[in-house]
Order: structure tokens, then C-alpha cells, then sequence
């Protein structure tokens, strides 16, 4: 969240900056608020055939917690959107194609 006292918040834009590198993305910001109360700016960073490579989340006002998380852990915030959801759905549209051999 931009509101982490324990890491600082720029670290998030220092590692999209890198991850895009020279490459060119179009760019989609999107601002909504969890059911909780949790205001989110979700940027998608696309390649030229308009799918996400890059997807970068600001949760305002949150602090350093896992979002989404059980309300019975510790460093987490059960008001803010599902982090792991949110992981697992990109992960899933970039899954690499299955291997001809399994191991």
C-alpha cells in the first residue's frame, strides 16, 4: 500500500521502470474500491496485441500487509482485494504452453 512505513511504496514503480525496460506498453489505469473500503489504482501495462505483461496495484492508504488475507493472520488486511486471486488470474493467462515430455 502507498501507506507502508516498512517498504517504501516507489520500490513498486522501480520495478515496473526495470521490468519494462525499453520496451514500448500501452498503459491502463483502472481505480475502483473493494467492498471493504479499500481504494486500489490497478495500472496494466500491455503489449501491441493488447495483452497484459505488466500489471502493477497501489492499495491508498494501506499499510504492510498481505492484501486480502485471513483476518486470524498476522500482516494482513482481510478489506483489501485478494491479493493471491489476483496473482494467481495473471499467472494464468501467461501459462506456458505444456511441454511435448513431462516430467
Amino acid at each position: 500500500g502507498d501507506g507502508d512505513r516498512t517498504v517504501n511504496p516507489v520500490n513498486g514503480d522501480h520495478v515496473i521502470a526495470q521490468a519494462k525496460s525499453d520496451t514500448t506498453l500501452a498503459e491502463t489505469v483502472m481505480r475502483g474500491e473493494t467492498p471493504g473500503g479499500v481504494a486500489y489504482t490497478r495500472t496494466v501495462h500491455a503489449d501491441g496485441a493488447g495483452r497484459g505483461i505488466l500489471e502493477q496495484w497501489v492499495l491508498h492508504g494501506g499499510g504492510h500487509a498481505w492484501s486480502g488475507g485471513s483476518a486470524g493472520g498476522s500482516y494482513t488486511d482481510p478489506r483489501g482485494p485478494d491479493a493471491s486471486r489476483e496473482m494467481v488470474r495473471f499467472f494464468l493467462t501467461h501459462a506456458r504452453a505444456r511441454s511435448a515430455t513431462q516430467h
